[in-house]
């Protein structure tokens, strides 16, 4: 009977420690830092191939100039453009902005899309012709998102993924909750640029 009672406890035991496990294996932001390194690395693999229209962008660099990129940082941003504008001229870290945007982080067990961390649609789909683009400033964003805008035009729309040291960091944002360690996924339209000093009409008709 003891050993019954034994074999018994020590089977309970070990079904309660693959229980554990399998709910540590399900958590939502378990092994985050590595599971984001290894979706930034596998987007960056479809850039260097150049697939499904993927490339990479060097990031803004703040301290040589707030109008220059730097050749020598081997900081990226990679990006898909799915729609191309007609507009002649780039936003300047100075300017602002109106932009429809979707920001995701990579799949989750409870996200499989990623969980949405802001947008500026009205729903959870893209319609331009009800949809109000957010208005911005350039330099109030995170290095990899200006990045982006400095090299849009109006009409464009890209995909945008960007690593976490040029996002929120390694600490989880106390403004978004977003969890440090987090690659970010935009999908991103530019609508509008005001250039700095320029026209101060920002409404949007």
């Amino acid at each position: 009977m003891k050993k019954l009672f034994y074999t018994l406890s020590l089977l309970v035991a070990v079904l309660a420690l693959a229980s554990c496990q399998e709910n540590e294996e399900a958590g939502e932001y378990d092994n985050w830092k590595v599971r984001n390194q290894q979706y930034v690395d596998s987007v960056a693999r479809l850039a260097d191939a150049g697939i499904d229209g993927w490339s990479k962008m060097v990031a803004f660099n703040l301290v040589d100039s707030v109008e220059s990129i730097n050749p020598n940082n081997n900081h990226y941003i990679y990006i898909q453009k799915m729609e191309r504008g007609t507009g002649e001229t780039r936003p300047l870290y100075t300017d602002s902005v109106r932009v429809h945007y979707m920001g995701r982080l990579i799949p989750s067990p409870s996200y499989p899309q990623g969980h949405i961390f802001g947008k500026s649609y009205s729903t959870y789909e893209f319609n331009e012709a009800t949809d109000v683009p957010a208005l911005m400033a350039v330099n109030e964003n995170i290095i990899g998102f200006s990045t982006a805008l400095m090299h849009m035009v109006e009409g464009d729309r890209w995909k945008i993924v960007i690593p976490y040291y040029l996002g929120y960091g390694e600490l989880t944002s106390t403004i978004t909750g977003i969890p440090g360690y987090s690659a970010l996924t935009f999908d991103v339209k530019l609508a509008r640029i005001y250039k700095y000093k320029g026209s101060d009409n920002s409404t949007w008709h």
